[in-house]
C-alpha cells in the first residue's frame, strides 16, 4: 500500500488525496539565486561595533605574512559539518473544506573528520554516528484533528511504517518515514502569497535539518571532540533561531555553549548585511578585498519577535589570488563565531583562523562544483559524502 492510500484509509473519510502530479521542489539551484543568501532574512542587525581586540580604525587586515612562513602550522580544523535537504510536492489533501499540500523531504546531515593531513573521512562518533539521514512528511496541522501533537505524529508514523514494510521493495531498502511534521494553517503567518502553505511545509523540513545540525554539534561536544586544537567548520550560518526550530526551547537554549570551537563559513551571503565602524555598508569593502585579506571583525546581533537575541562575530576573507571571478564576491567567504560572554575575540585568534581557512581552500574543486571559488575543499568532500546518501528521487516519489 502506498502512503497516500494509507492516509486516506486511516482518515475514515476525513481526508481526500487528489493524486496530483508529484514533483521535486529543488529544480532551481539555490546557490545561484542572488536573493537566497545563507544569512537569515528574519534577522535584524542592531549594532556595528568591533568584535576583536584590535580596535584600530582600518577597513581590512593583510594575512599574507602569516601565509608566507616556510613551515606550515598544523591544521586546527579537524571536523567539517554540512546539512542539506531535498523537498517534493507529493499531493494535495482535502481536510474539511480546505485543501493543503503534502510535502515530503529528505534530510541529510553529515560530519567528516581529518584523520591526517591528507586523509578526511566520516567522523568517528559513538552515540549517533557521523550521518543523519531522514525521510519526513510535512502535513497541515488540521491533519491532527484531535490535537495529539507529537504523540499523534509518532503513532501515525509507527502504523504507517508497519504497513509500508509489508512491501518487499520497501523492506529490502529499509525505507521508513522518520517523522511527520505539522505546519501551521492558522493564517497568522507574515507570508501571505499563494504558496504560503507550501512555504510553511518546506520551512518545517528546513528546520528539521538545522535541528539535526545542532544535535550533531552537541554530540561532538559530549564526546569531547572539540577543543583549542580541534575545531569544527560548519557549512553555512550559525544563526539558529528558536522561532524556526522543531526542538524544545529549553533544549535549544542549552546548545549555545557548544559553539566555542565552531566557525560558520558561508559561500553565499548578503554583502550589505553589516555596516562598518563609520556606519557605511560593508559591501564595497568586501568587494575590494585583496587576495589573502580580511575585513575587520564586527559584532552582529539578531533578534526575533519573541525577544531572543544572538550575538555573533562576523568577518569576510578573500581566499585566493585568482584572475577568474564570476563576480566581485567570488572567492570570498563570510565567517561567523558565536559571542559567548560579550568579550571580543583576540585578534591573533581571528588571524590564525582566517589563515587556516585560506589553506583549507586548497586543493580546489574546480570542474566538480560551480561554487569552487568560494569552497573550502574539506567542506566540498563533506557535501559529497552527504549527497552520496540520498535515496533516489524516483523511489521517494513512488512511495506515495
Amino acid at each position: 500500500m502506498k502512503i497516500l492510500d494509507f492516509i486516506e484509509l486511516q482518515g475514515n473519510g476525513k481526508y481526500h488525496c487528489y493524486k496530483t502530479k508529484k514533483l521535486s521542489l529543488d529544480t532551481v539551484n539555490n546557490d545561484s539565486i542572488a536573493y537566497n543568501y545563507d544569512d537569515k532574512v528574519a534577522s535584524i542587525s542592531t549594532k556595528s561595533d568591533f568584535a576583536e581586540t584590535d580596535r584600530t580604525r582600518k577597513k581590512t587586515v593583510d594575512l599574507s605574512k602569516l601565509l608566507s612562513h616556510t613551515v606550515v602550522p598544523p591544521p586546527i580544523f579537524s571536523f567539517f559539518l554540512d546539512g542539506s535537504r531535498h523537498t517534493y510536492k507529493v499531493d494535495d489533501i482535502a481536510i474539511g473544506k480546505k485543501i493543503f499540500p503534502i510535502i515530503a523531504g529528505q534530510v541529510i546531515v553529515g560530519c567528516c573528520e581529518r584523520k591526517s593531513r591528507d586523509c578526511i573521512k566520516n567522523a568517528s562518533l559513538v552515540k549517533r554516528g557521523a550521518l543523519c539521514s531522514k525521510i519526513v512528511i510535512a502535513m497541515p496541522d488540521d491533519f491532527d484533528d484531535d490535537d495529539g501533537g507529537e504523540n499523534f505524529c509518532r503513532a501515525f508514523c509507527e502504523s504507517l511504517n508497519t504497513e509500508m514494510l509489508k512491501s518487499k521493495f520497501i523492506s529490502d531498502r529499509n525505507l521508513t518515514i522518520d517523522k511527520i511534521l505539522l505546519y501551521k494553517t492558522d493564517g497568522s503567518s507574515e507570508d501571505r502569497d499563494k504558496d504560503n502553505y507550501k512555504n510553511r511545509a518546506v520551512a518545517k523540513i528546513q528546520n528539521e535539518m538545522m535541528d539535526e545540525e545542532q544535535l550533531l554539534v552537541a554530540n561532538l561536544c559530549q564526546e569531547n571532540k572539540l577543543d583549542d586544537e580541534h575545531w569544527l567548520i560548519k557549512d553555512g550560518s550559525l544563526e539558529y533561531n528558536p522561532r524556526f526550530s522543531n526542538l524544545d526551547k529549553t533544549q535549544f537554549n542549552n546548545f549555545k555553549d557548544n559553539y566555542t570551537h565552531v566557525v560558520g563559513v558561508s559561500k553565499l551571503f548578503d554583502p550589505a548585511l553589516l555596516s562598518d565602524y563609520e556606519g557605511n555598508r560593508l559591501s564595497r569593502t568586501i568587494a575590494e578585498l585583496k587576495p589573502f585579506e580580511r575585513t575587520k571583525v564586527y559584532r552582529y546581533e539578531s533578534q526575533n519577535k519573541d525577544g531572543f537575541v544572538q550575538a555573533f562575530a562576523v568577518w569576510y576573507v578573500r581566499l585566493r589570488n585568482s584572475d577568474f571571478r564570476d563576480s566581485h564576491f567570488s572567492d570570498i567567504i563570510k565567517c561567523e563565531m558565536v559571542i559567548m560572554d560579550d568579550s571580543p575575540f583576540e585578534t591573533e585568534l581571528i588571524n590564525t583562523i582566517s589563515s587556516q581557512l585560506i589553506r583549507e581552500a586548497y586543493p580546489v574543486c574546480f570542474g566538480k562544483d560551480s561554487r569552487w571559488a568560494n569552497h573550502l575543499y574539506p567542506i566540498f568532500l563533506t557535501e559529497s559524502f552527504c549527497k552520496s546518501h540520498y535515496v533516489n528521487e524516483n523511489i521517494i516519489l513512488n512511495m506515495f
